[in-house]
């Protein structure tokens, strides 16, 4: 097959595009991808592999609700139709898909127990062995492309999209080595190439805050930038998750950070509390710096601390629920980053302010009020629930914290087809599709594992429209089954 002569190019080679290019080849049209990295696996490698489904009867009503009305409805009943799906999707490809329990997971799940549909959301993950869950899910979908013959091109980066006078995508221009080349798709073109996350100029015009990307460093928004030349209608630009996160400068991601014992505070650069501290959605923690009351005395000042104790320091590492790209190991004890001054020790409160350049005075009192607030089981300036309400004991540990984005959810508008739309969010553009956080469905908020949910769910679509509209049904080849046994 030849690079310029596909019916279908999918830009991305992650769980959107990796799902895109799976489904239109077993359509029978001839399927290339190309990603500007050297790997592929996007977000995927680096989550922590959730995936989730809810009732027929009320998932569009517990979606539009997560996305405030923001989302068209026949988009989400395409995306609620496609999430059962998903399950004997990656059976078929020879995985196995677990039931998560919630109760193994303490206050992570459900994600939003008092939204519609509460009681009938399920949470699976893929049963990968040893491998992280992510990384296992991705080997699963990578395994599959491959299996199948799809030609995947790394190190390939889209710059223009093509298209005819009447404005309908007819392929792409593509820089490969610094030599421009053009890759012709009949059925049109599937942008799969993630969010803007790491594009610091986008994040500052769209989004609230001075964020720090804690995920894959390929996602710089081509997507978004592709869309854009060829009209399309934008939607949910301001729309992000993420964590807190530590960030370094020998590492390019910032490390999310997660406190597995009650005894912990989040203070900012002034050293004042600003929030309830583990009343959030694991996603949505970020929010707590926008969610700011103006009776409080901080504004609150970037960044933060998150002030822990002992107990807190050894009940597992910091980092490490979800990956990040950097090739580092986070230590289960968080030893080794004490002993390289990420993490900074003091006896007092005063020894911790001296360490983070905090106020010492404020930093007291700030830990003062909280042991009082511990001790009556009421913490009257922010409400944290009584049962997390734990004092700190010496010695006591800080760690510089930022907020954290994973994932950037503005892009192109699709719709209900995985079609990307035209200014205006009405007439589709002829030949092209997006998947993914390539323009996410998520319109405020987002369910736990909905983001690797979404891609697969609207790579599927995607894969599936553009290969109907190069290869006539009539004309399509009977589905094979790939060497190495992998069911097509």
């Amino acid at each position: 097959m030849s690079i310029d002569d596909v019916d279908v190019l999918v830009i991305g080679f992650g769980a959107a595009g990796a799902s895109a290019a799976i489904e239109a080849h077993d359509a029978g049209a001839r399927v290339a991808v190309i990603e500007k990295t050297g790997a592929g696996g996007g977000n995927c490698r680096h989550s922590g592999g959730f995936l989730f489904d809810v009732d027929d009867e009320v998932a569009v009503e517990h979606l539009d609700a997560l996305c405030f009305g923001k989302t068209d409805r026949s988009v989400l009943t395409a995306y609620a139709t496609g999430l059962h799906e998903v399950r004997p999707f990656l059976e078929s490809l020879g995985g196995e898909v677990e039931t998560v329990r919630i109760d193994e997971f303490g206050g992570l799940l459900p994600s939003w127990p008092h939204f519609p549909g509460a009681g009938h959301v399920d949470y699976h993950r893929y049963a990968g062995g040893e491998t992280a869950p992510g990384q296992a899910l991705w080997r699963l979908l990578e395994d599959a492309v491959r299996t199948r013959g799809i030609d995947v091109d790394l190190n390939c980066r889209a710059t223009t999209l093509t298209a005819e006078d009447g404005g309908a995508v007819t392929g792409v221009e593509i820089d490969r080595a610094g030599t421009t080349e053009t890759i012709r798709a009949s059925g049109g073109v599937i942008l799969a190439a993630g969010g803007f996350e790491y594009d610091a100029e986008l994040r500052d015009a769209y989004l609230p805050l001075p964020l720090a990307p804690v995920g894959h460093p390929g996602n710089t928004g081509d997507s978004l930038r592709l869309a854009v030349q060829a009209g399309a209608a934008l939607w949910h630009m301001s729309s992000f998750f993420g964590w807190f996160a530590f960030r370094h400068p020998d590492h390019p991601a910032a490390f999310p950070l997660d406190v597995h014992a009650p005894s912990f505070v989040y203070v900012d650069a002034d050293g004042r509390r600003f929030a309830d501290e583990t009343g959030w959605e694991v996603h949505d923690k970020v929010r707590s710096v926008t969610a700011y009351l103006p009776r409080h005395a901080n504004r609150p000042h970037l960044p933060g601390q998150v002030i822990f104790d002992e107990a807190a320091r050894l009940a597992g590492p910091l980092n490490g629920i979800v990956g990040t790209p950097n090739d580092y190991r986070w230590s289960h004890d968080n030893r080794a980053e004490v002993e390289r001054g990420w993490i900074k020790r003091g006896e007092t409160p005063q020894q911790l302010a001296a360490q983070t350049g905090i106020d010492a005075g404020t930093l007291s009192a700030t830990l003062n009020r909280y042991a009082e607030a511990a001790a009556r089981g009421r913490d009257q300036e922010f409400g944290r629930a009584p049962e997390t309400l734990v004092a700190l004991e010496p010695p006591l540990y800080a760690i510089e914290m930022w907020p954290g984005i994973a994932t950037a959810s503005g892009g192109p508008r699709r719709d209900d087809k995985a079609r990307v739309l035209r200014t205006g969010g009405q007439d589709p553009i002829d030949g092209l599709y997006a998947a993914g956080a390539a323009g996410s469905i998520w319109g405020h908020l987002t369910e736990h594992g909905g983001g690797l949910t979404d891609a697969i769910v609207f790579g599927r679509i995607a894969g599936e429209q553009a290969a109907a509209r190069a290869v006539p049904e009539n004309h399509r080849r009977p589905a094979t089954t790939p060497s190495g046994g992998l069911n097509a």
